[in-house]
């Protein structure tokens, strides 16, 4: 039978487990595969990158309306370029603007009915504040450098969008200080994850920084009981700017994210221990850089399923300890500064038996220490984070190994470009 004698529908059940790589190469083959390739369920988490308007024409807009393209990021934005997103795209439903010095643009955004993530880098438009007024619809906004707007300007504008869940503010030259964070959380009700760069100007906080309401410090009322933060990310993060007992009020946090400005290896001075030791119901914990993992690795909560750990000074002791502590782990990022590395992915079946996700470097570790990965019984998906630009072909022989050996049992991926969609500042 003739491959095109399959339905349509077929081969676009085939198509979806293309690469975005292979379905540009597939699409180029013939023009059925060309009209299917573009068919909107095969894209519809595609981002797709703009950078000089002028070079595109009706059939590049024409081919994003069949895709029912969602999420753009504008390298350069003026408002002839985003009048043309508004009219040819006006589903959007999430927007970056990598470097904003128009403010004719941002006016142009209020026009995207649908738009519910807004992504603003370099923006130096006096008019920010006015424009983010006419977005009310919006549930995710990230800020980062920011000139010309004041911390007080942009908190009252934001304080508006009380439909926001996910707020950024990655501004540490005007930071946020306590009566101002507070006085956006009260008038943010739905608000469920905040990002903050953190630096020099915050300097010490007080300790009831992130407690927003009179309850906190109350006798016999919970410090989160009208509080409903569930996920908070600290970028540029330094020790003593939060006070050990700063987390308190978040005791009700389910994801952590601390990125630390640089390694420290005075244990007098780390903070995270104690924050960890309140977080009863944390599932999912990050931490770039830093203190040494043997500082505070008895005090990851045991209700973490998701631990990543970036920059992180480690060795096999410490993460036989820290395995202990977390045995239900399911996904695990693992980048550690370390020297045995190899013994450490060799036991990680042994450490951690239930993991479903690993992330890991396969630089400078033999593919026979490798290949032990295959006795965890439930990984699903295996990301080789020290390829970012495609398989070499040591790479591509492990994988084959790992398939064979498995029965195509674990998905071999490679690390993933960062999202175009986040902010500069932040990490995957």
């Amino acid at each position: 039978m003739s491959a095109f004698q399959l339905t349509d529908e077929i081969w676009i059940h085939v198509f979806g487990f293309l690469s975005v790589r292979d379905k540009l190469s597939v699409r180029l083959s013939c023009t059925c595969f060309k009209r299917l390739i573009d068919y909107w369920t095969l894209w519809k988490d595609s981002v797709v990158v703009l950078k000089k308007f002028e070079l595109y024409d009706s059939h590049f807009w024409k081919t994003l309306r069949q895709r029912k393209t969602k999420s753009i990021v504008v390298q350069k934005a003026n408002a002839k370029g985003l009048r043309h997103i508004v009219t040819e795209l006006p589903w959007i439903s999430s927007v970056t603007l990598a470097q904003c010095s128009d403010g004719k643009a941002l006016a142009e955004l209020g026009a995207l009915k649908h738009l519910e993530k807004l992504v603003i880098r370099q923006c130096c438009c006096r008019s920010l504040t006015s424009s983010l007024l006419s977005l009310r619809q919006l549930t995710h906004l990230c800020l980062c450098e920011v000139q010309k707007a004041s911390v007080s300007e942009i908190s009252a504008a934001t304080s508006q969008l009380v439909k926001l869940t996910s707020l950024h503010y990655h501004e540490d030259k005007n930071p946020i200080f306590k009566p101002v964070l507070h006085g956006m959380l009260r008038r943010l009700p739905k608000l469920k994850h905040l990002s903050l760069r953190l630096g020099p100007k915050y300097g010490i906080l007080p300790d009831d920084y992130f407690c927003p309401t009179k309850a906190c410090g109350r006798p016999g009322v919970s410090p989160d009981s009208e509080f409903g933060l569930s996920s908070l990310e600290l970028l540029n993060c330094y020790d003593p700017c939060l006070s050990p007992v700063a987390f308190e009020p978040l005791s009700s946090l389910t994801k952590l994210t601390v990125h630390y400005k640089q390694w420290c290896d005075d244990p007098t001075l780390c903070r995270l221990t104690k924050w960890l030791q309140g977080l009863r119901v944390l599932s999912e914990l990050k931490i770039s850089l830093g203190y040494p993992l043997g500082f505070y690795a008895k005090s990851i909560p045991r209700t973490v399923r998701h631990l990543s750990l970036m920059g992180v000074k480690a060795d096999l002791k410490v993460v036989r300890i820290m395995a202990e502590q977390v045995p239900d782990l399911l996904h695990l990022h693992l980048d550690l500064c370390c020297h045995d590395i190899c013994n450490i992915i060799k036991e990680i079946p042994q450490m951690f038996p239930k993991l479903e996700i690993l992330k890991v470097r396969h630089q400078n570790v033999p593919a026979s220490v490798f290949l032990q990965l295959q006795h965890l019984p439930r990984l699903q998906q295996l990301v080789i984070l020290d390829a970012p630009q495609g398989p070499s072909p040591t790479v591509q022989d492990l994988k084959q190994k790992l398939d064979d050996q498995t029965n195509n049992k674990i998905h071999v991926l490679h690390s993933n470009s960062k999202d175009q969609t986040t902010c500069s500042c932040g990490f995957n």
